[in-house]
Parts: C-alpha cells; structure tokens; sequence
C-alpha cells in the first residue's frame, strides 16, 4: 500500500524516543510493502493522505492506525474520515466524518465504514446519507457494491427527490446509481403535492418521478382513491396505467377494469377489458369492454357488451345495449342514456328499443326506435313511450303514436286495442287499466267454459275515439266505449278474417328478453 501525501514534518531518528524508534523500524517492512504496486488484481487500497500514521499493536490484526484528515483510494472510490484503521492492503475501517465518492456525482456519508476492496463492499453506518443529482437518501446502515454501483438497505430509509419535491420511505430497499432507480419493499409510502402511495413492492426512477408498483397499492389523493395490484403512475404529470385489479374512486363513482389509464389533472379515467362503473350513490351499475369515466361532470360511457344494473325497490333492472352513457345533473341526480339495439329485464316488464333515457330528477324511462314492452301476458308498442316510476315501480305508462296493446288468448287469437295514444296504469307490477285515444279500436275474443274447457267463442269488434279496457292478471276483463261507439260482435265462425287483426298488429314475443342473460342476444336467437 503506498503512503502518499503524508502531511507530517520531517523527523531524524535522534528526535524520537528510543522505543517509538524500534516500532517504526518494526513497520518498516510493512510501509515498504505499502509503498508498491500492490497485487496485480486491484485490490489495494492506497493512503493519500493522513496527519499521523501509527501501527497499533492492541489491535488484534496488527492494523495501521491513521489519524487526522485521512484519506483513501481504490480504483475509482474515494474516501476520508477523521480515523482509520487499514488492515493489510483492502480493509478498511474509518471513523468520523465519513465520506466515499465515486465518480462525479455519488456521495455516500455516515459515522462509520467497514471497507472490503477484495469484495469492492462498503458498509456506511451512523448518520447515513447518500446524494447524487436531484437525489437523497437518509438512513441508519447502508451497503454500497462498487463494482456494481448498488446501494442497499434493510432497516429503513428516506429520500427526497429534489426535482419532483416527492419524498419516499421504505424498510428495505435498493438503489442503482448508475441508472437512478429505487427498488422499494416492505411498508412504502410516497408523498408528493398533496397526494400518498401506499404500496409493499415499488421501483421509482428519480430522472423521471415514475413510480412502477408490483403489489397491493393505493395512491390518495384529495379528490380520488386510486387501488391496483400492478401498474406505474407518474408522479409528476400524475398519470397512471394499472393493469391488475386496477380501481379508481372520485365522487361515489367507481371504476374498475383490465387496464386502466388516469390523469390527475382532470381526474379522467379509461378501462378496457371487463370494465364496470359504479355509481354508489344512485345504486347504478354500468358494465362493459371498454369504458371512460370523467368526475368533472360525473359522466361515463361504457361499451362492447355493454350492461346496466339499476337497483329500482327492491327489484333490478339489467339493460344491455351497443353504448351506454351516464351523468349527473346539477343536483347530483343520474341520467342515463342506452343506444342502439336496447334490450331490459325486469322480472315484472321487459323491453327493447333503439334508444332508451332514464332520468332519475322525473324517474321517467323513455323508450325511442321501435319499442316494445311486455308486462306479464300483456305486449305494448308504439312510435315512443315514457314510463314513470314510482319507488322503483312502474306507475304510468304514455304511449304516443301507433300505440297497440296486444296480449295472446291462445295459440292464433289475440286480444288487441290501439289508438293514436295510450295510458295504462299499473297496479302491483301489472297493468290493470289502459285508455286508449284518437281513432280507437279494439278486437276481444270472448270465451265461455264448455264441459271445464275454456273456449272462444266470438270476436267484439269496435271503433271509438276514447277506449278503457281493464285487465286482470294481463286479460281483458271489461271494455267500456266513449262518445258513440261502433261494434259488432261476431260468433267465431262468422268472424272475417280482416276482423280479428287490426291495422299493425305484430306479435314480437320472439323479441322479449326472459332473463338476465337473454338482454345480450338478438330477435330469434336461442339462450345465450
């Protein structure tokens, strides 16, 4: 090991005490040996500087002990302290002040250092603190691998990135220098403008403020609760991807999915991949393959296989429909909008349509594009249709234009009202009265029972501006006739053909969705 740079005043032999002179005759060989090469394979540690240098026969490997403004070379580190002691030619241990660079930009300080130039290991401990650009790290013990440029520790630590203002706390963790990354575990957590990580696996990048997470995580932040299993978020910009378990909460409004993006800014979020949007406050859930969410106006939009589940009472509603919208009025009321190829159930009313509106301020459900509506044995369609709702309930039904009520006596007789509008009333989920108005007409079958086997027997045929027919459990049970009447009532037999159907009559049963699962398939098609 070489001894450069030593700051001590020349002595002569004649100034030293007789037994101080016989120790440094004694290190003698051992300077000399410091003095050269050293071993061909780089090992050494070389002394640059130190006030006194004394071999310390107490010490149980004989090491040299340095005093006062030392300092140390090996390869490309560098280190000082207040004290050291060197043990044979790559060990070192320093005391006080302790301080290892390496390169331009690292600095490692502490109390003490245990020094390993064979294993290129330092062990900083005390006071610890470890700085490069934009970067610094607090802890209690530190090993720092030099050839490899690692730092790690394992009982606790604090960083602050200087650039993005974000502090972060771990347990244990690691750091490469060389590519400024963290590789946090163990009881994360990030503080950064106002907004908490929470998470057990993390690795941080401090040129960039990219967070990327393997675990259970939560980011808080004022407006919004972030969870994913997987996934990176920017701290600066505050965008996220979570493409495990990923859920975003703003507003009483959840969304989840496959993948998630978020923006901080404008608290957006898009899903993809069995994505749901929950609104907590209104008992709403809107499901699909792709959804967005932005809190600003608390609208959603949800499609590919797209579903609505809307708690109404104590029943829910299950609507599917090519894209399904979503917002919030002023008050905080829900509106929801259903396009194209709209199909419900409701374990007492079914439909399909184009377009279906339901606003929760009126609790109206418009039905727009062909609608259909079945209520147990009863069919209704018309031009449009608006259904109001009373505690989750059907109350009243508005029929405007084309308006026809039908429902199946048997296999090839229908009972049929239509007008150019209709009003039905509905009475514990089932429709109980219905007028109908403007060029009014009506076909009923009448039945008698015939050795205990209901028959039909004859057709009332009738015309009338006003028609109100009363239905028990979805069959006709009276029909009453307003401002001059035109009927006929013919015996079955007798009955033209023309007669028994009246002017758009469609019996659109294939159509009608008879469970959940059913609103996903088509017109004719069988069970999914």
């Amino acid at each position: 090991m070489a001894a450069q740079g030593m700051n001590q005043r020349p002595r002569h032999d004649h100034d030293l005490p007789t037994g101080l002179f016989l120790v440094l005759m004694a290190m003698a060989p051992g300077m000399l040996m410091a003095q050269d090469d050293g071993p061909a394979n780089g090992q050494h540690v070389e002394v640059l500087n130190a006030d006194r240098w004394e071999y310390d026969k107490d010490l149980a490997t004989g090491a040299q002990r340095l005093l006062g403004h030392v300092r140390f070379k090996h390869e490309n580190v560098l280190m000082s302290c207040d004290s050291a002691h060197l043990r044979g030619q790559e060990r070192v241990d320093a005391f006080g002040n302790v301080m290892l660079t390496q390169g331009d930009t690292l600095r490692i300080t502490g109390d003490r250092l245990e020094y390993d130039g064979r294993g290129h290991t330092a062990r900083m401990s005390g006071e610890v603190r470890l700085q490069d650009p934009g970067m610094e790290l607090s802890t209690g013990a530190l090993l720092y691998h030099v050839k490899e440029r690692r730092a790690e520790y394992g009982t606790g630590a604090r960083i602050t990135d200087k650039r993005g203002g974000s502090t972060l706390t771990s347990r244990k963790g690691s750091y490469d220098v060389q590519g400024r990354i963290f590789h946090f575990t163990d009881s994360v957590r990030v503080l950064d403008a106002g907004q908490v990580i929470l998470t057990d696996t993390l690795t941080y990048a401090t040129p960039t403020g990219m967070a990327v997470f393997g675990g259970p995580t939560q980011i808080i932040q004022p407006d919004a609760h972030l969870f994913a299993e997987r996934g990176s978020y920017d701290t600066r910009t505050g965008e996220g991807w979570f493409t495990r378990a990923g859920r975003i909460i703003s507003g009483g409004q959840e969304l989840t999915g496959d993948t998630l993006h978020y923006l901080r800014e404008t608290g957006d979020g898009e899903g993809w991949g069995h994505v749901s949007v929950t609104d907590t406050v209104n008992n709403l859930v809107v499901r699909g393959h792709h959804g967005t969410h932005r809190p600003g106006d608390g609208r959603s939009m949800v499609t590919g296989r797209a579903e609505l589940v809307m708690l109404m009472g104590g029943d829910s509603l299950f609507l599917h429909a090519d894209t399904l919208f979503a917002w919030q009025d002023s008050l905080s009321r829900r509106r929801v909008l259903a396009r194209r190829n709209v199909r419900f159930f409701k374990s007492d009313l079914q439909g399909v349509c184009d377009t279906m509106a339901y606003t929760q301020a009126d609790s109206l459900i418009a039905l727009h594009g062909e609608p259909f509506l079945w209520s147990r044995e009863d069919q209704i369609s018309g031009d449009s249709m608006s259904i109001k709702l009373r505690d989750g309930h059907a109350e009243t039904l508005h029929v405007l234009g084309s308006a026809f009520l039908a429902s199946q006596v048997d296999t090839t007789h229908f009972n049929q009202v239509t007008g150019l509008m209709m009003t039905a009333f509905f009475h514990q989920d089932q429709i109980v009265k219905v007028v109908a108005e403007g060029n009014s007409r009506t076909v009923y079958f009448a039945k008698e029972t015939k050795d205990s086997v209901e028959q039909v027997t004859g057709v009332n045929r009738a015309d009338c501006s006003i028609i109100t027919v009363g239905l028990d459990s979805g069959r006709v049970s009276t029909v009453s006739f307003l401002t001059r009447p035109t009927a006929t009532l013919y015996p079955l037999a007798a009955a033209p053909e023309e007669e028994k159907r009246l002017e758009g009559f469609r019996w659109n049963a294939a159509a009608r969705p008879e469970d959940r699962g059913s609103i996903f398939r088509t017109a004719g098609e069988g069970r999914p």
